[in-house]
């Protein structure tokens, strides 16, 4: 999301570990702008912009049968995949390049599974050298402690 002035006056600023959801929280490499567009969360930056969106389990499914499901809708021109189960959560992610009228962007797609749902990122970024920023920023989301 192109912004011509840094910090963007009228949109919050968050840093840190920030709170995503009552399930998800995700500890964010500086400072980033957020808002909500299209239902979705949106946090950015110069140059990185995230789009993050939560979904439940309301079949019960498990997380490989979800996996299954999300594999078989991701985009065909997917690269460099990554695939992890670790603390009772499924991490998948992989590389692609959209094209739009200004020509071609990166980014990486991630989704953080757990028994109650997933997390949905799209991270975009305006430079390749960013791919590890925007592969740490997925590995960095985390289930909330619970009360």
């Amino acid at each position: 999301m192109p912004r011509k002035k840094w910090p963007p006056p009228g949109f919050p600023i968050v840093e840190g570990q920030h709170l995503l959801t009552e399930t998800w929280a995700i500890n964010l490499p500086g400072k980033f702008a957020r808002h909500v567009e299209d239902g979705c969360l949106v946090l950015w930056r110069p140059g990185l912009t995230i789009w993050l969106e939560a979904w439940g389990n309301d079949r019960n499914e498990s997380q490989a049968k979800r996996l299954k499901t999300i594999k078989s809708h991701a985009s065909p021109d997917r690269f460099s995949e990554s695939e992890g189960k670790a603390n009772k959560i499924t991490r998948y992610s992989y590389r692609l390049r959209d094209e739009n009228e200004n020509g071609s962007i990166d980014s990486v797609y991630a989704h953080i599974l757990n028994d109650d749902g997933h997390l949905q990122l799209a991270i975009y970024f305006d430079d390749a050298k960013d791919e590890p920023i925007a592969r740490a920023i997925a590995d960095c989301v985390m289930e909330r402690e619970r009360a």
